[in-house]
């Protein structure tokens, strides 16, 4: 029910931004939401290190935390649906002195998509695609309970 994130968009190798590495980040919310909730901390490395998302507010925000949040919370609305935003908070947090977004997702009732089509589930450790009759399977036995 945790995930790290190193960036929320930002190619750290490049320096520039990809939106493969937003995409990462929103198909593990709507997993959050189609399971047991989670929290998600973007700006830690998957060893833990903390970076924060201070180089990619500078890089891809005009150094404007608010301007980062708004970009965040219109994926948010283009990429998930507005209907979720009550089961979404985010904020920046502090932590050793670097900013770090932390993303609590809670579980909903009603099935969760990525762009309308994509529906994704969280499996231990990791974010699963599920399509087919494992999707249709899936939310069968998620109705029952």
């Amino acid at each position: 029910t945790v995930e790290f994130k190193e960036t929320f968009g930002l190619d750290v190798k490049f320096q520039k931004a990809e939106k493969y590495i937003e995409e990462s980040a929103l198909k593990t919310v709507v997993a959050f939401i189609n399971s047991a909730g989670g929290e998600l901390l973007i700006g830690v490395a998957d060893d833990g290190q903390i970076n924060g998302v201070n180089a990619e507010v500078e890089k891809l925000h005009k150094k404007s935390a608010d301007k980062f949040l708004l970009h965040f919370k219109n994926r948010l609305k283009d990429r998930i649906g507005q209907g979720f935003y009550p089961l979404v908070e985010y904020e920046l947090i502090e932590v050793e002195e670097v900013h770090v977004l932390h993303i609590q997702a809670k579980k909903s009732d009603q099935e969760c998509y990525l762009d309308n089509m994509y529906y994704y589930v969280r499996s231990g450790p990791s974010t699963d695609k599920l399509e087919g009759p494992k999707l249709v399977a899936y939310i069968k036995n998620r109705s029952a309970n």
